[in-house]
C-alpha cells in the first residue's frame, strides 16, 4: 500500500476509533488486515527483493485462492499487471489455474520453483560457505 494511502486509512481508524486510539492500536489493526490479505501492510522502508511475478507468486503460495482483484489490493499492483503476471507464471508452468465454482484455484508447482534458476542461485548464495556468520565477520 502506498505511503499516501496508508497514512488515509490510519487518519480514518483514527477517526472512527476516537482520538483515545493509540499508534499501537491503529498499528495491530492494519496488521491484522494485512494478516488476513485485505492489503499489504508493511514498513515503507522495507525494499522490494522480489521481482512483479515473484511477489504474486508468493502471494498465491500464501492463498491459493485469492482473486486477481484481492490479489491486486494485497500487493498494491493493478490488476492488468497481476493479470498479466499471472499469466505469465501460468506459460511458464510455476501454476497451474483451474475454475472451481467460477473461481479460480491456483496449483502451485513448487518442484519447479525450487528447480528455477534464480531460486536456486538465491539458495546457492545464502548456503555458500564465503557467507559471514556474524554481523562482525562483516566489517
Amino acid at each position: 500500500m502506498s505511503d499516501e494511502k496508508t497514512e488515509k486509512l490510519k487518519l480514518a481508524l483514527r477517526d472512527s476509533l476516537g482520538d483515545n486510539a493509540s499508534d499501537e492500536l491503529i498499528f495491530d489493526i492494519l496488521k491484522t488486515l494485512d494478516k488476513q490479505k485485505v492489503f499489504r501492510y508493511h514498513n515503507k522502508d522495507v525494499v522490494n527483493l522480489l521481482s512483479t511475478p515473484g511477489r504474486v507468486l508468493c502471494a498465491i503460495i500464501e492463498d491459493n485462492t485469492m482473486t486477481l482483484r484481492a490479489l491486486a489490493v494485497y500487493l498494491n499492483m493493478s490488476e492488468t499487471m497481476i493479470d498479466k503476471t499471472v499469466k505469465s507464471l501460468v506459460k511458464s508452468g510455476l501454476i497451474t489455474k483451474t475454475k472451481v465454482n467460477r473461481q479460480n484455484v491456483y496449483k502451485v508447482h513448487r518442484e519447479l520453483i525450487l528447480k528455477h534458476p534464480d531460486i536456486q542461485h538465491l539458495l546457492g548464495a545464502i548456503n555458500s560457505p564465503n557467507q559471514p556468520s556474524t554481523e562482525k565477520d562483516l566489517f
